[in-house]
């Protein structure tokens, strides 16, 4: 296995004969602490040493200090809780990612020490008591009980009782006291009874034989019926027709099993049942070909006399054949029955669809675990897990063993994938298979990679060597990608969120630029309203575009800012874009109700494309100067243009304000003018942009 891509789950350490005697866990506790300290000194005296002597020393890699300081942290706070067995997980991830880490060579031999020593121990409850309880590798008990001196490390619980549900559990000791599994109800097998007849709907009643030869009545009805979920035991089933005399049959229900009882109620020559009913007859008579007549309980009338070959089949299993004799007059009542067993079909994992003859088992969709019936015979049986493949199995099965186990036995691990920021995709062979934190529990053994990939984050890859029964970690420190993408929003440094537009090839900011923004880049607010989430007022068209390219500075150094784009102020053409069709009962105006200032940012709903307050809150400053262009386009839309504005220096504004209440001021065509010098102006403020440079 790659040490520096994996740590494995190791296995409790076995109990040897003779121990040494018991060391108090607050001793062991301050040998522990006392070794994290020697280890940090030797850490000291180790970073002089490489001071002095760069290269005799490996270093860990610099992305891995943090990690290792903090489970170095949680190390310590493991043995305080007394649990060494993450403690030592994570002294073992430690030694991975730093393998001269001292703290981990220090520590991992006294913990060791220490887990050969701890015991604890389990409690088990059972509903009903008395059942059998097995610890694998410990020895067979009774229930109510506590089984002690159990090494540290996980334990399979078995349990078992006659006439109920086998159950299973995994229990993890990671400390000296008693771990009780919750009280465990048992769930009763039963068995299950088919009752037919020939011809159909015989009425039949089912009696239970009970204390001192009694009967009880359990079950009334006519043919075919299956009484399922029966109690194990002896029973008698009566079957009656009008005209017949009472049928009676004796059956014996056990756990997990199916039983059947036929009648055939007919005048003829021959009469065939079959345990369990419904199996083929096929009958072959002298000069004739073999012919398939019906299924049991099957009656056949007018055979010619003399001797004829029936043949039962069922399912795949072995046919079974006889010879009969047909005598004139005579009516012959054939009872075949197959000797069969329980067969419980398992594996590890669970999961597995098993085959026999290329024929898939248990109605065609169960998956280990389950169970069937079979005859009696040897079996080449094989099982298909979809992630670990093909298991093959050659058994005998044995009708008077009770149940037969075929156990199909896999080699597999498990992979946990971690990341620094989780929510990664974790890619496999280019396919998506799930986000970290992600624990794969079922992997074949082998060489794996994948890639780890999240949005604004570089793509990493990761790779390991998983062994049998081993855990692969594997952990990533994504770095952060500033870059924005095209055609995704994105937030950028100063915390502003811009919003991409298609059709203006660029980003727009989804806020009028706050006033705590403002004072981010220019360290000053002019603002007449002062509140950090208000949008700044005041500001005149220089001050705003300065901002631009001070923003588009501060985003550059931080490697926010994609490649030849640059923020600045809007065009009347890209406001008028995406300004979208937000009404006026969307903007902060005092049209309805008048205003005394500003607002926060957002307080109304955004418009289609995500931008808030581009109607209201405060005129905004664009790039164009009040022109014959802006005067044109203003008719074209419909609105009264000023044209005593053209050729005095003055920048549109867009968009209406907090203060104002006329529809005229407000509408979406109306465009303010003012010069770009223009102070004191408490109802102006403005919104960037990211686009192309020019």
């Amino acid at each position: 296995m790659n040490r520096e891509t994996t740590s494995i789950d190791l296995p409790p350490r076995r109990a040897v004969k003779s121990r040494p005697p018991r060391v108090p866990p607050w001793v062991w506790m301050v040998m522990v602490l006392v070794a994290l300290s020697l280890g940090a000194g030797a850490g000291l005296w180790m970073g002089k040493e490489k001071a002095v002597e760069p290269d005799t020393i490996e270093e860990a890699a610099p992305g891995n200090s943090e990690q290792v300081n903090q489970k170095i942290k949680e190390a310590r706070a493991a043995i305080a809780d007394g649990n060494w067995l993450e403690a030592r997980r994570l002294f073992e991830a430690v030694k991975i990612m730093d393998p001269k880490n001292a703290d981990a060579i220090a520590s991992l031999p006294l913990i060791d020490r220490r887990l050969d020593e701890a015991r604890g121990s389990i409690r088990v409850e059972t509903v009903p008591d008395g059942a059998e309880i097995i610890v694998e590798g410990s020895g067979t008990y009774e229930s109510p009980v506590t089984i002690h001196q159990l090494p540290m490390g996980r334990h399979r619980v078995s349990i078992f009782k006659n006439g109920f549900e086998h159950v299973e559990r995994e229990i993890e000791l990671t400390g000296e006291e008693t771990v009780a599994l919750a009280t465990i109800r048992l769930k009763k097998t039963a068995g299950n009874l088919e009752v037919v007849s020939e011809p159909k709907g015989a009425e039949f009643k089912l009696l239970k034989t009970i204390e001192n030869n009694q009967k009880k009545l359990v079950e009334i009805g006519s043919t075919p019926a299956l009484i399922e979920r029966l109690d194990p035991g002896d029973y008698e089933i009566l079957m009656a027709v009008e005209g017949w005399p009472e049928y009676s049959e004796r059956v014996r229900v056990e756990n997990n099993r199916n039983t059947s009882v036929s009648a055939v109620f007919a005048r003829g020559g021959l009469q065939v049942k079959s345990d369990p009913s419904g199996a083929e007859v096929w009958i072959k008579s002298e000069g004739r070909e073999q012919e398939k007549v019906g299924v049991t309980p099957l009656n056949l009338e007018e055979l010619p006399v003399g001797q004829h070959r029936l043949e039962l089949r069922y399912r795949d299993w072995e046919p079974i054949a006889r010879t009969v004799d047909v005598s004139l007059g005579v009516t012959e009542v054939f009872d075949f029955s197959w000797e069969r067993a329980l067969v419980s079909f398992e594996s590890d994992p669970s999961g597995a669809a098993v085959f026999l003859n290329g024929k898939r088992l248990g109605n065609g969709r169960e998956v280990t675990p389950f169970q069937l019936e079979l005859p009696e015979g040897d079996y080449v049986f094989s099982a298909t897990h979809e992630i670990l493949g093909e298991s093959r199995i050659g058994q005998y099965i044995d009708d008077e063993k009770g149940t037969n186990v075929v156990h199909f036995p896999y080699e597999f691990g498990s992979v946990t994938l971690t990341s620094e920021p989780p929510g990664a995709a974790v890619l496999s062979r280019g396919l998506p298979i799930g986000k970290t934190p992600l624990t794969l529990p079922v992997v074949a053994p082998g060489s794996y990679a994948y890639e780890l990939r999240k949005e604004r984050y570089r793509s990493s890859e990761v790779n390991g060597n998983l062994e049998a029964g081993g855990v692969l970690n594997v952990a990533a420190t994504l770095i952060y990608d500033a870059t924005p993408v095209a055609s995704r929003n994105f937030t950028n440094g100063l915390g502003q969120q811009l919003v991409w537009i298609g059709r203006l090839g660029g980003w727009v900011a989804s806020h009028e630029t706050t006033q705590a923004q403002y004072e981010q880049v220019t360290g000053t607010n002019p603002s007449y309203f002062p509140a950090s989430n208000h949008p700044v007022d005041s500001v005149n068209w220089y001050e705003a575009t300065k901002f631009c390219e001070g923003l588009t500075v501060r985003e550059q150094s931080l490697g926010n800012l994609p490649e030849g784009f640059r923020y600045r102020l809007p065009t009347d053409l890209e406001w008028s874009a995406y300004v979208g069709v937000q009404k006026l009962d969307g903007a902060i105006s005092s049209l309805f109700d008048r205003k005394k200032s500003t607002a926060p940012v957002g307080t109304l709903a955004p418009n289609e494309y995500g931008i808030y307050d581009a109607r209201g809150n405060v005129w905004e400053w664009v790039s164009d100067w009040y022109s014959q262009t802006i005067v044109n386009r203003i008719r074209k839309e419909g609105a009264t243009p000023v044209t005593e504005w053209i050729g005095t220096d003055r920048k549109v504004l867009r968009g209406g304000a907090w203060n104002r209440s006329s529809q005229f001021d407000l509408e979406v065509a109306n465009r303010m003018a003012a010069r770009p010098s223009a102070e004191d102006r408490y109802d102006v403020g403005f919104r960037v942009v990211l686009m192309p440079s020019e």
